[in-house]
């Protein structure tokens, strides 16, 4: 089971890899408050910083809804995503707020890896591609499609 999920987290790795268009903006990290999993139905809570690569920073609260099969049992972990938007225009205060949409999958055995590309935040005009996933401590393995709300 780890092989298969190794092989399908890097399957969704490469395609994210090769959609990278635009500019990157900065970075937002996300650490894990709650958790509800019901394996075919989990959410997420977050606490979020973006930290703009012109020196700005800002706090967000974040949501994950995924529909999907998760076996996984995880706690306490962070994701970072780069922050790409489509033009080198100057970053317009909080306008990551809004709904991202996409596919995921993770794969844990005492510390694990993830894939989360998201598309969406204002005008549906900023990819979140991830940079790393620290801290996860779990076993199982989860896939689906997710909905990522900022606030």
């Amino acid at each position: 089971m780890l092989g298969a999920g190794l092989a399908l987290v890097a399957g969704f790795a490469t395609p994210a890899l090769a959609q990278e268009s635009g500019f990157e903006i900065g970075t937002l990290t996300c650490k894990v408050v709650d958790v509800t999993n019901l394996i075919l139905y989990t959410n997420e809570k977050f606490a979020c910083d973006f930290a703009g690569s012109d020196g700005l920073s800002e706090n967000y609260g974040g949501e994950i809804d995924s529909i999907g099969v998760n076996l996984s049992i995880k706690k306490d972990f962070t994701i970072v995503w780069a922050v790409i938007a489509p033009t080198n225009d100057k970053y317009q205060t909080h306008s990551l707020r809004g709904a991202y949409v996409g596919a995921s999958a993770d794969v844990a055995l005492g510390l694990g890896a993830g894939v989360k590309v998201l598309v969406g935040g204002g005008a549906n005009s900023f990819t979140l591609q991830p940079l790393s996933v620290a801290g996860v401590k779990g076993a199982g393995a989860a896939v689906g499609i997710q909905r990522f709300k900022l606030e």
